[in-house]
């Protein structure tokens, strides 16, 4: 008997409550939405809350295809007991006395980053894991004990947030892999302190690129029902991270009974390019998701088509287009500024180390891996000299590596099809890929007087590059002794001296070495010989004319920082030091920061523009601690009753919904909409009808309130 239609077919996240299992909150979904046909991905245990994916209707079939590998808690790890469970719910097992030094932040921090990184990990008694067809809680119900075989999982980050010396806890912030029981992470590392631990609360953050921001409450959902699913459902394509491939009308009935398609262009973040060879696209038609196909020689064929298209696919956002009449809601603001602003991380590289016989540092980082201190002695004892020794051993014994070398300013568009192709050949070739970059910009070293503003400074560059998914970081410090290297020598030495090269991918126009003779036909031919290959990506376009850091740079000048923002792929930013003004802005009833831009950034032509001002800087992956509060942008040179020095150009922002003090702390400015030419004002009566109609604008169009950056919306 064939199965009836459903109403619809959508992702929807849920923020699950404690005390019900993932099969409660199905049940529950199935009530409020009317439909069967739902399932969810990746359970979570009953005491536990926060993010559960469910799929309704045609999305089900999407469940064991999501990106979910990665997951984020925030936990409490009870020091002093072990329980049967290893969480609050079991009885307790054994006890001992907590070590005072372990109630200290700074010793409880530095035990927990002893977490962080792969290793061994046997579940709980009392988990879903089967054995034999038996589940294990099953098992342990009745009292039968299983052998559980250890598991390889990995701890990206483990940060403790806080430290509860009365009761002897500390809450931590966790980034873990696939399948890692955070019960066990506590279970294991009391032991190991002597002290034993269960996890008393649970909440989980994310998973995959799905965060809390993006849930709904069951509340919610008994509430308005499957008019809330439309309004809040998932963007699948996001979700899957495929890139997406636009059907047209002709291709319609071919796509329906299965035919191959030709390859057609594929949009890929913010890039159009033609599909890799062996690529999974997602079909879209009219904002649903209708087939994941992949790319079989000259055409697209099928892997999975779904019938009833699952809803939510969104078209890119067109700043342009927003205003009073087509606001953005929290969740849109919350996605918009995410995407904007880089989160920082609490450990990046490290001092460094010196290569080509001292005449440039190196620093070298592995995403979310810590590189440990290490020397070598040989059988005498002594102390074997090996620079490298330490890098050597984080990166592992298989350094097979795709290298995309540039210096990625303002990581734009282009770039990003330059990454996505590197990505696609470290996929192709079985390898990891590194990306190697040079800091300060070279432009500045070899000619300091014409050096461009910088799209983003040096840190926050390699912030993104680190969160666009690479494997490895190479950051060389760029001097006048580099310049002078030749690139046959970069290559073979800077590069060989800590990875296999396997293929080397850069721009069509890429020069590398002394005179810039390191062409991409000179690195080929360097290629033949040293047994790598080398790729050079066409340089994308846009309106006719190539995406360059020049030609952005000159639209965030002129004030157009939407065009720029298109061909960013994000809004621009600058970062500065709040200092103190003169104070006119709390006359109108608003916090205004006066903002110093630090040296070097690109800052937008004068005028006044509605963006946002990110507060907290957040050290981690989730940009936790950081707010995004609506604001009324000011750039330009002081004019009659505004304040500064007069002719000294400055920043100044107007915020909605902040309370509190910001001089002296490092905040994000990010720029949305041009609203206005700067004007000089025949009296304070003007001046504030004027910075009171901005603020509406603002307040009607991006809201009143901040945006938590990690987590729900406030």
């Amino acid at each position: 008997m064939s199965r009836r239609p459903s109403a619809f077919s959508a992702l929807l996240a849920i923020d699950k409550p404690a005390g019900m299992t993932s099969h409660d909150v199905v049940s529950r979904v199935r009530r409020a939405v009317g439909e069967r046909r739902v399932g969810h991905a990746g359970t979570l245990d009953p005491a536990a809350t926060g993010v559960l994916v469910v799929g309704i209707g045609q999305a089900t079939k999407l469940l064991g295809l999501l990106t979910l590998d990665r997951k984020g808690y925030r936990a409490t790890f009870q020091l002093g007991s072990e329980t049967t469970t290893d969480d609050a719910e079991g009885e307790v097992t054994r006890t001992a006395e907590v070590p005072e030094e372990l109630l200290d932040l700074g010793s409880a921090k530095a035990e927990a980053s002893l977490l962080e990184g792969e290793q061994d990990q046997v579940p709980p008694a009392f988990s879903a894991v089967s054995v034999n067809g038996r589940r294990a809680y099953d098992a342990a119900r009745s009292g039968e004990v299983l052998e559980l075989a250890a598991r390889r999982v990995r701890v990206y980050d483990a940060r403790v947030l806080g430290v509860n010396a009365e009761d002897a806890s500390w809450e931590l912030s966790l980034d873990v892999s696939k399948g890692t029981y955070v019960r066990s992470l506590a279970r294991d590392l009391g032991r190991r302190l002597g002290c034993f631990a269960h996890v008393s609360t649970l909440r989980r953050t994310f998973s995959g690129p799905v965060t809390l921001a993006d849930c709904v409450t069951l509340e919610e959902l008994d509430a308005r029902g499957a008019e809330l699913v439309h309004e809040r459902c998932l963007d699948p394509v996001g979700v899957l991270g495929l890139p997406e491939r636009a059907l047209g009308l002709d291709e319609i009935v071919d796509v329906m009974n299965g035919r191959k398609i030709s390859l057609g262009q594929v949009r890929d973040d913010c890039v159009s390019r033609v599909p890799s060879p062996g690529e999974r696209v997602a079909l879209t038609l009219s904002g649903g998701l209708a087939g994941i196909w992949r790319r079989e020689g000259r055409f697209l064929v099928c892997e999975s088509n779904f019938p009833q298209a699952i809803e939510g696919v969104r078209a890119p956002l067109n700043l342009g287009e927003i205003g009073p009449e087509a606001p953005l809601d929290a969740h849109g603001a919350r996605l918009l500024v995410r995407a904007a602003v880089p989160a920082g991380r609490a450990y990046r590289g490290g001092s460094g180390v010196r290569v080509l016989d001292g005449s440039a540092r190196l620093v070298l980082d592995l995403p979310n891996k810590t590189i440990p201190f290490l020397f070598a002695v040989d059988e005498m004892g002594n102390q074997v000299t090996d620079p490298l020794l330490s890098e050597k051993c984080a990166l592992g014994e298989d350094r097979r590596f795709v290298c995309a070398i540039g210096a990625f300013d303002g990581l734009h568009c282009g770039h990003r099809a330059l990454l996505s192709r590197a990505h696609a050949e470290a996929r192709r070739r079985g390898c990891r890929l590194a990306v190697v970059t040079f800091s300060p910009d070279p432009a500045r070293v070899l000619s300091p007087k014409d050096a461009p503003k910088d799209l983003l400074s040096a840190d926050d560059r390699e912030y993104a590059l680190i969160d666009s998914g690479i494997d490895a970081l190479l950051v060389f410090s760029f001097t006048h002794e580099l310049a002078s290297v030749p690139y046959e020598r970069f290559v073979r030495e800077a590069l060989g001296c800590l990875l296999d090269v396997r293929a080397i991918v850069v721009g069509e126009d890429f020069r590398l070495g002394a005179r810039g003779k390191g062409t991409v036909s000179a690195l080929r031919e360097l290629g033949r010989s040293d047994g790598f290959d080398v790729i050079g990506v066409e340089l994308s376009r846009a309106g006719g004319e190539p995406i360059t850091a020049t030609r952005i740079r000159g639209l965030v000048e002129r004030g157009s920082v939407e065009e720029a923002s298109a061909l960013l792929g994000r809004c621009h930013f600058v970062e500065g030091e709040v200092e103190r003004g003169r104070g006119e802005g709390t006359g109108f009833g608003f916090p205004t920061a006066n903002v110093r831009v630090a040296d070097g950034a690109c800052l937008p032509a004068e005028g006044v523009y509605a963006g946002f001002v990110v507060v907290g800087h957040g050290l981690g992956t989730d940009h936790v601690g950081e707010v995004a509060y609506p604001a009324a942008i000011n750039v330009g040179k002081p004019r009659t009753f505004s304040p500064g020095e007069e002719g000294e150009q400055f920043l100044e922002a107007t915020l909605l919904g902040f309370e509190g003090i910001l001089y002296d702390r490092v905040v994000r400015v990010v720029f949305v909409r041009w609203l206005r030419e700067p004007r000089a004002f025949g009296s304070v009566e003007e001046l504030e009808r004027v910075v009171l109609s901005n603020v509406d604008w603002v307040r009607k169009t991006l809201g009143e309130k901040g945006v938590e950056l990690s987590g729900r919306c406030g």
